[in-house]
C-alpha cells in the first residue's frame, strides 16, 4: 500500500470505501501536504446537462474565509469538484 507521503500532489484518487467522499487529492497548503476530500458519496454528480450548468453557475460564487472565490484555487475542494466531477 502506498503511504500518504508518497502520493503525488494534485492528482485525484478514489477515496477509501469508508469515507464520506468520492474522491480525494493531496495538495501543498501553507508548506504542508494536506488531503482534501470532495464529492459527497451520497450525492449524484453530473447526471444531466441542466444539473451541470446549474451546479457550475452556483459553485462559481463560492468564497473562502478571506472572501476570495475558490473556483480557481487548486487548494480548495470546490476547484476539484468542478474539475473532476463536473468537468468544468
Amino acid at each position: 500500500m502506498v503511504k500518504s507521503n508518497e502520493k503525488p500532489l494534485y492528482k485525484p484518487f478514489a477515496a477509501p470505501s469508508g469515507s464520506k467522499y468520492k474522491k480525494m487529492v493531496y495538495v501543498m497548503k501553507d508548506g504542508k501536504k494536506r488531503k482534501i476530500g470532495f464529492g459527497h458519496r451520497g450525492y449524484r454528480h453530473n447526471y444531466s446537462a441542466k444539473a451541470r450548468k446549474s451546479y457550475l453557475a452556483r459553485s462559481a460564487g463560492i468564497k473562502d474565509k478571506s472572501g476570495k472565490r475558490t473556483a480557481s484555487n487548486k487548494n480548495s475542494a470546490n476547484y476539484w469538484a468542478r474539475k473532476v466531477l463536473w468537468k468544468a
